[in-house]
């Protein structure tokens, strides 16, 4: 039996052994299949004002609440997936949630048990990889070889205060690079980590400035030079949409291109502008990941409040990709109970056999659970995760399932 873990308000967590774990799938309770032994980086973390839940065999479903003990969560490291949400009753006066991916977890022997799947596996986005703990040296590397680059000092905090990986990669030279272009976006995303409007405090600020071609494009020469896998990519979490950066960035891409003919340059998007992302393709551009919550339209809008644009406008950035013969890259923010929901799947299919879809990257979305369910227009019903995982690879054969984007064309080692 995986025992429910629950926690006092100082954090001191421990099993309850007369309980079994419950676990939560969008608006359902059931006990957690699947789960795995805590993989190293994994935090577990109480949650303040929600109480913990676990079932007797006799009694069945038993609150902690009278006892104070509060429900905990683990929060996984990069290349796994969460497979199911901590069960807990809320408080009347519950504060939200920052924005991490809660996931699952319980007790068996006294060691933890999280609900995750192991998704992929890459040296270039290990926390633990040499040189991060000395990112201090290669930051002043950075600085003395480009003194008067503003795109320096910003990715210095992400690196830093944030521990952006992407952020550390860029002043490590090494596999994927973040290069912030736009501070200003055309949504609104519940789960916007970088600027919100109402319940959730930003867990980072966002870029306050708007880098000048010449910043960007000498920032990527900068890394690229380092080595044929070493590639850049724009739209990162402390910014907005790099496609509202139209002019700058059409004209950041081609000089890029023209110092790097066979470099990857890569844009992570929300998919809302075909012809600016038709101008980047023409300028060099060769790699995309883009952004998808749901392909319903009603939850589309519920989760990103697009202005200005739609679903038609994100399958028509996947058309240009796929014609272009540019690497097609799916950025999947999962949610169980949503995304798991068969006619979710089917969608997806769909528009993964429809746009030569190369890669789906498996995201846990990072969000106070019960918050976003109350802003869903609907509600659904998963058929797991573990499951929905098997059906993708099974329905779209050559499809890669991962979590983090390699160099186009592939040259990285292969997906675990």
């Amino acid at each position: 039996m995986i025992q429910l873990s629950s926690a006092d308000t100082d954090g001191r967590v421990r099993a309850e052994p007369r309980l079994e774990l419950l676990a939560r799938s969008g608006w359902e309770e059931a006990p957690p299949d699947g789960l795995i032994p805590a993989p190293a980086g994994t935090t577990i973390a109480h949650l303040p004002y929600r109480f913990a839940v676990g079932r007797d065999r006799e009694t069945k479903r038993v609150s902690l609440e009278p006892e104070g003990r509060l429900a905990v969560a683990a929060i996984l490291p990069p290349g796994y997936l969460r497979t199911w949400l901590p069960a807990y009753v809320e408080a009347a006066n519950a504060p939200v949630l920052p924005l991490y991916g809660y996931a699952a977890v319980g007790m068996v022997d006294g060691r933890p048990q999280v609900a995750a799947l192991r998704t992929d596996s890459w040296e270039a986005w290990d926390p633990a990889a040499p040189g991060r703990d000395r990112i201090g040296r290669y930051i002043g590397a950075a600085r003395r070889a480009l003194p008067d680059n503003r795109l320096v000092d910003h990715l210095e905090i992400c690196a830093t205060d944030y521990r952006c990986l992407t952020a550390q990669n860029l002043f490590l030279r090494r596999g994927e690079a973040a290069i912030p272009v736009s501070p200003a976006c055309n949504a609104a995303c519940l789960g916007c980590i970088s600027e919100q409007w109402g319940d959730v405090v930003s867990p980072q600020a966002r870029m306050p400035f708007a880098p000048t071609p010449v910043e960007v494009a000498e920032l990527a020469a900068w890394h690229l030079k380092r080595g044929i896998d070493n590639f850049v990519s724009f739209g990162q979490g402390c910014e907005g949409e790099p496609l509202t950066r139209g002019e700058a960035l059409v004209t950041a891409v081609r000089i890029i291109r023209q110092s790097a003919p066979e470099a990857t340059i890569h844009i992570n998007t929300n998919g809302s502008r075909p012809g600016v992302l038709r101008r980047l393709i023409d300028a060099g551009l060769n790699s995309a990941r883009i952004s998808i919550f749901s392909l319903d339209d009603a939850t589309f809008r519920a989760y990103y409040r697009p202005v200005g644009y739609g679903l038609g406008d994100v399958t028509a950035c996947a058309d240009l990709l796929s014609e272009a013969g540019a690497q097609v890259t799916i950025n999947l923010l999962t949610f169980p109970g949503i995304t798991d929901a068969p006619d979710e799947i089917d969608r997806l299919v769909a528009f993964i056999r429809t746009h030569g879809v190369h890669q789906v990257q498996l995201r846990s979305l990072n969000v106070d659970p019960g918050w976003l369910l109350a802003r869903m227009p609907r509600r659904t019903r998963g058929i797991g995760m573990v499951r929905f995982v098997g059906q993708l690879g099974e329905r779209c054969p050559g499809l890669r399932l991962g979590n983090f984007t390699r160099p186009w064309p592939a040259r990285a080692p292969a997906l675990a």
